[in-house]
């Protein structure tokens, strides 16, 4: 149970002898709770940047990376590697802004406001690496499909007894489940980690909310 629960029950249960707390004590409670927050949300990004760009090199002699490289595709896997790096570092920069001003916020409304930026900041991050890595895999198996020199003897052999459409079928359906599965982990493990201190800051932006009333 929240720390700010049990002080209301010990208010209700000792009204006559617990200490009186007023809405500035409440505030402060609540302001050091939500910076806390956002500076967990900040970390874990920068963790998750390290993290990526830590998997790049340990997996720059695999073989999948070593295929890929054989199709000479340069012009395509190195902006789309840059591209996903800039999202990490710009919303990460946005979650030390938004860290940064509930820090300094000396107000009830402009805490609330910052609280409610910093959700929609983490929702927009959440949707965005999403959306990054469903076009990444896309664009990867458009790579495969027409580089791969197994995938294109197969089609080949299918095309030969007329059932090009079927093979073409397969492997879409193929990747769809592939990129189906890849979003839902990813999915989980954001609503894992970023929606428990989620819903820590809506908590606390209702508690304000009563203060603001």
């Amino acid at each position: 149970m929240e720390e700010l629960d049990k002080l209301k029950q010990d208010w209700k249960k000792n009204q006559g002898n617990f200490p009186k707390f007023s809405e500035k004590d409440i505030y402060a409670m609540l302001h050091k709770k939500s910076s806390s927050i956002v500076k967990w949300i900040l970390i874990i990004s920068i963790l998750e940047f390290v993290f990526w760009l830590g998997l790049s090199f340990l997996m720059k002699d695999n073989k999948s990376t070593r295929q890929m490289e054989s199709f000479h595709v340069d012009y395509i896997t190195i902006p789309m590697t840059v591209f996903g790096y800039v999202i990490i570092i710009y919303f990460f920069c946005m979650f030390y802004i938004n860290y940064r001003k509930i820090t300094t916020t000396d107000n009830v409304k402009k805490l609330m406001d910052s609280i409610l930026k910093t959700r929609k900041t983490v929702s927009h991050y959440i949707i965005a690496n999403i959306a990054y890595l469903i076009i990444s895999f896309i664009i990867v198996f458009i790579i495969y499909f027409q580089k791969d020199q197994k995938l294109l003897t197969t089609l080949h052999k299918y095309e030969e007894h007329g059932n090009a459409m079927m093979f073409y079928c397969i492997y879409i359906a193929l990747a769809i489940v592939c990129i189906g599965i890849f979003v839902l982990v990813f999915w989980l493990f954001y609503k894992l980690i970023y929606g428990v201190l989620l819903k820590r800051l809506r908590h606390n932006y209702e508690e304000l909310k009563k203060i603001d009333l």
